[in-house]
């Protein structure tokens, strides 16, 4: 309900079951992460449906996964997904051609992956792999994603993907991201 000037007026509260996540420092940022972005693709009074319960599934899937990065990731896709910004994964971004089977530049400005004749001189490629992970996860297949077995190297290709698209979307840096890298840094 409207209360007076910004605030609202609380007319009824349910308490949910709680998950269980553990109190590592990194589990927990995730977690933070995951509400952090939450919060910013709802603007203030503007409700995105299927948020909520992406989040829910995006903690629940936290709680279950050994790697927190997966989890996040695989939500940072949902959540592009739902908002209609996902990257392009199977064609040019800039020319609609489809994409070859090898490495490919990503270009968050462009929407997705780039074409060797779209992309420009010394633009960084992600691995082909990282591509095909990225493809699956748009699928939404979570079962066949939770029995793939990701090295550090692939998760941080596709973290980046996923970061910079959301970023350039957002048209902000997210501050619990900013934090994992710093942490992932001084380890």
């Amino acid at each position: 309900a409207k209360g007076r000037g910004d605030l609202d007026v609380v007319a009824q509260v349910q308490r949910l079951p709680g998950l269980r996540i553990p109190g590592d420092v990194e589990v927990m940022s995730h977690a933070a992460l995951i509400a952090e972005l939450a919060e910013r693709v709802c603007e203030d009074r503007h409700p995105v449906d299927g948020v909520y319960e992406l989040a829910v599934m995006a903690l629940d899937e936290l709680a279950r996964e050994t790697d927190p990065r997966r989890a996040s990731a695989y939500f940072m896709m949902a959540a592009l997904d739902l908002l209609g910004y996902a990257p392009q994964l199977a064609v040019c971004a800039s020319c609609e051609k489809p994409l070859a089977a090898k490495p490919a530049a990503f270009s968050a400005a462009a929407g997705g992956f780039l074409c060797d004749n779209c992309a420009l001189p010394g633009m960084s490629q992600v691995p082909l792999a990282a591509i095909k992970v990225l493809r699956l996860m748009a699928s939404g297949d979570i079962s066949t994603y939770r029995r793939l077995k990701l090295e550090p190297m692939l998760i941080d290709a596709i973290e980046g993907v996923l970061t910079a698209q959301l970023e350039h979307h957002l048209d902000r840096r997210l501050k619990s991201l900013q934090f994992l890298h710093q942490m992932r840094i001084r380890n």
